[in-house]
């Protein structure tokens, strides 16, 4: 059984179907269960994990619990992300380029390039794009 199967069910009053759930599957998704409670009761998650508790009894009173509080899946069990742009995605890709470029061509390591946009943001921004300029990359933010 998959996750999402399982937190579907997690919210049923159906002992039948509860019970389907092996205690293998509840083994194997007692760490992503117990994350996404987290989101809403994390002082119970936390402790959880905190103790070193064996997973089925822990994913069975999550069952009971919610079972009781909540009829269906509730709002807070699927977040939404944020997806990117694909003018945000081209923009990331053209800066990846142009670090790439700079590493060959300055011989310079990946952890000094993102230290110096760490540490020093203003001469970062204007040598990258000194270098977007040279080889021909034009980026919006930079």
């Amino acid at each position: 059984m998959q996750l999402f199967d399982i937190l579907k069910l997690l919210f049923s009053n159906k002992q039948k179907d509860w019970d389907s759930v092996g205690n293998n599957d509840k083994n194997r998704n007692f760490f992503m269960i117990n994350r996404i409670m987290s989101i809403q009761f994390p002082v119970q998650a936390n402790q959880f994990n905190k103790l070193k508790v064996t997973p089925t009894p822990v994913i069975d009173w999550w069952h009971d619990t919610l079972s009781h509080r909540f009829n269906r899946p509730p709002g807070w069990l699927y977040t939404k992300a944020n997806k990117k742009s694909q003018e945000e995605k081209k923009e990331t890709k053209d800066l990846e380029e142009i670090e790439i470029f700079i590493r060959d061509k300055y011989r310079v390591s990946k952890r000094d390039l993102s230290d110096l946009k760490k540490f020093y943001p203003e001469k970062y921004l204007s040598w990258v794009s000194d270098v977007s300029e040279q080889i021909g990359i034009k980026t919006k933010n930079i």
